[in-house]
């Protein structure tokens, strides 16, 4: 079975959070003026690679690991974009599945 997906969408999104927002506004203020900064920054799939990858672990293609980055793990043969991966092999997440399948894409 051959997967296509834009390319564009083998990435992660970067999201920053300003917590100090969920803040009273004067408390906001008091710790603007204190130089407090309360943001997070987190990465995440792009939301159409996590639909593929939804999609491959539904379909039994590979087995979804969500306890931690990159621990999926093949089950069935399939392509994505013309890229084969094998039972057993790591199948990661969207900023580095580009790079794999780039380096698949190249040895054939």
């Amino acid at each position: 079975m051959n997967f296509i997906i834009d390319p564009e969408y083998l990435t992660s999104i970067t999201i920053v959070t300003d917590h100090i927002k969920s803040l009273p506004e004067d408390e906001q203020l008091i710790q603007k003026l204190k130089g407090h900064s309360y943001t997070s920054v987190r990465s995440i799939d792009h939301p159409e690679f996590s639909k593929l990858r939804e999609q491959l672990g539904t379909d039994g293609f590979i087995k979804i690991e969500r306890g931690w980055w990159n621990g999926d793990v093949v089950k069935k043969p399939f392509s994505i974009n013309g890229a084969k991966f094998k039972k057993n092999e790591a199948f990661h997440g969207g900023s580095a599945i580009k790079y794999t399948i780039d380096s698949k894409l190249k040895k054939k």
